[in-house]
């Protein structure tokens, strides 16, 4: 029997495309990851301005910034996330949980703007969000967080948009 309390949405997830830790040292975390479950290697990005732009957090303009780590398990992406300056979800996660699992990510949708709407009108909208891409552009990856942790066992879910635009890695670990 279904919790009437949950609301029902009209959207049909594809696939999980990714599964997100947020981490206190992003390095340790890839080490620990490594090491532990054999993934590797990482691609490294910083995800912070002149290549973050239009960043929101809990409906405002705001500033925040982290470096991330991105590997491929079977096929499915696995991130880790380091917050480096300013509040956001990743910073509440470590604040209220410490580090761990934070979100789970469809990145396959034909329709993002439907799946946003969808979200936005079942009461669980978007708590975090941001483009980032090449620098003097307007192009780059648009991504969306909802406030579904609530009603996922405390796990965010994210979809994402133009991820064709996303740059070259900073760097690769190891």
């Amino acid at each position: 029997m279904l919790n009437s309390d949950v609301p029902q949405l009209e959207v049909e997830i594809p696939e999980i495309t990714q599964i997100a830790f947020v981490v206190e040292d992003l390095e340790d975390g890839m080490d620990r990851f490594g090491g532990l479950l054999g993934v590797e290697p990482w691609e490294i990005y910083r995800f912070e301005p002149p290549k973050l732009t239009d960043r929101t957090y809990h409906g405002e303009s705001h500033e925040y910034s982290m470096a991330l780590a991105l590997t491929e398990v079977a096929d499915t992406m696995v991130e880790l996330i380091e917050p480096l300056e300013g509040e956001s979800i990743y910073t509440e996660h470590l604040d209220e949980h410490g580090e761990g699992l934070h979100h789970v990510g469809c990145f396959a949708f034909d329709d993002v703007d439907s799946v946003i709407d969808e979200f936005e009108s079942a009461g669980m909208g978007v708590i975090q969000s941001g483009t980032f891409g090449p620098e003097d552009t307007d192009a780059g990856v648009e991504f969306f967080y909802f406030d579904t942790a609530a009603e996922l066992n405390g796990v965010i879910f994210e979809t994402a948009r133009y991820l064709d635009e996303l740059p070259d890695p900073d760097r690769t670990y190891p």
